[in-house]
């Protein structure tokens, strides 16, 4: 017979942790929200959610630990394991929905601040949908195989039936799903980047890339920023496919009867002990956390640049992502311009421009004249550049950057 009591020690220890980092992160996201001139680095969709999985994820960790202390069978008991259940689920939809997001304003095109109110209304009614029948059926309480708080039904059949249909089955099916919103949003980049590539190459590219929608051509320039959001979806599904194994072996196993059998205790209490770490710790590294507090550092230090001056500057991105997003833009649009005009030097003699100042106009009237609108039409765009002011470069930049920066707070 295998003694549970260091199993439930390890769930409550690594849940407690958990919970506790949880709680440092949000009081540096509030620290971070309360300043004006920082708040802006955290105005994005998908960190808005982390923020609110953040808060499951800690009560979720505050359950856990409460669930793992238990000895014995009690109103406590059922109760800490329907909110760990109702705070899971929160938290799997949720983070579902940051991969729904990604697809849906990357692939599609959608506005995803708008979408935003749909993705946490859905993650809470759902989750209240599974979690709160179980409870009102007196399924949660003490686990009879683990010996532990859990479901506490002790016919195999039923409580295999209630796991499944109120956890394990919507877990796999968000798993599911982050990983086909994910792999979809990445292959659609690396597509794009292709096509991109060979702008450079083959004039012919030129009218199928100037084709592309706006949010294709910000994705690009945004694409580490991307992979990057795309990383909570992809270690919630790893950590809940995962989950799904461990947890409903005790029961088709019919409790622990060997070594295998309680290391694979072992190890569900240390998943579901460590998620709310794991979760802790990506949004800890979120580059948009990171740079608020190098922000709010700077101001504490009272280094930091003038309202005026922060205004210019778009927090949402990094300098070199921004860079380079706007080196992207620019250079498409001058390809563009200059194929038009080497192309017209090419195909127009030699003398043409020669003659239009030194050659008589009599000799003139035999040369090659424009026969189309089109000729015409890049010569007209070719003058046009010419007289682009410093000023029409600075509203072209401008107008740039600001479709960057709405781009980003959709993500």
């Amino acid at each position: 017979m295998f003694s549970t009591i260091t199993s439930n020690l390890l769930w409550a220890v690594t849940s407690a942790v958990g919970a506790g980092l949880c709680f440092f992160v949000l009081l540096v996201i509030a620290a971070v929200w309360s300043y004006p001139l920082t708040r802006s680095h955290l105005d994005r969709v998908s960190f808005r959610i982390v923020t609110i999985a953040l808060v499951a994820n800690m009560i979720f960790g505050i359950a856990s630990a409460v669930g793992g202390t238990m000895t014995h069978g009690g109103f406590l008991c059922g109760f800490s394991i329907f909110v760990l259940q109702l705070t899971l689920q929160i938290s799997s939809f949720l983070l579902f929905c940051i991969a729904l997001n990604l697809q849906l304003v990357v692939v599609h095109g959608f506005n995803g601040q708008s979408m935003e109110k749909y993705y946490i209304i859905f993650s809470l009614v759902f989750a209240s949908v599974l979690a709160i029948p179980p409870y009102a059926a007196n399924q949660y309480g003490w686990d009879p195989l683990e010996q532990d708080c859990w479901y506490k039904n002790d016919n195999p059949s039923q409580r295999l039936a209630w796991q499944i249909s109120t956890q394990m089955a919507w877990t796999a099916i968000t798993s599911i799903g982050e990983i086909t919103a994910s792999t979809s949003v990445m292959v659609f980049m690396l597509k794009h980047h292709v096509r991109t590539r060979r702008v450079f190459v083959s004039t012919q590219s030129i009218s199928r890339n100037s084709s592309n929608s706006p949010q294709v051509i910000h994705a690009n320039s945004y694409k580490r920023i991307i992979l990057r959001i795309a990383l909570y979806p992809l270690a919630s599904c790893f950590v809940n496919l995962l989950s799904i194994f461990t947890a409903l072996h005790s029961t088709i196993a019919d409790g622990i009867h060997n070594q295998t059998d309680y290391n694979i205790l072992l190890l569900s209490d240390f998943l579901y002990g460590g998620r709310a770490i794991v979760y802790a710790l990506l949004a800890a590294s979120d580059p948009a956390l990171v740079r608020g507090v190098k922000a709010l550092y700077r101001i504490i230090r009272g280094t930091h640049a003038s309202d005026t001056d922060v205004g210019k500057h778009y927090s949402t991105m990094d300098d070199q992502s921004q860079s380079n997003g706007l080196v992207v833009h620019i250079e498409l649009t001058t390809v563009h311009d200059s194929f038009g005009h080497d192309l017209e030097e090419e195909r127009m003699p030699k003398h043409t421009e020669m003659g239009l100042s030194g050659i008589p106009e009599d000799k003139r009237i035999n040369e090659p004249q424009p026969v189309n609108s089109a000729r015409a039409s890049l010569e007209l765009r070719r003058r046009t550049s010419r007289n682009l002011t410093g000023l029409d470069i600075r509203r072209r930049e401008e107008a740039l950057r600001e479709e960057e920066a709405a781009f980003n707070k959709q993500i």
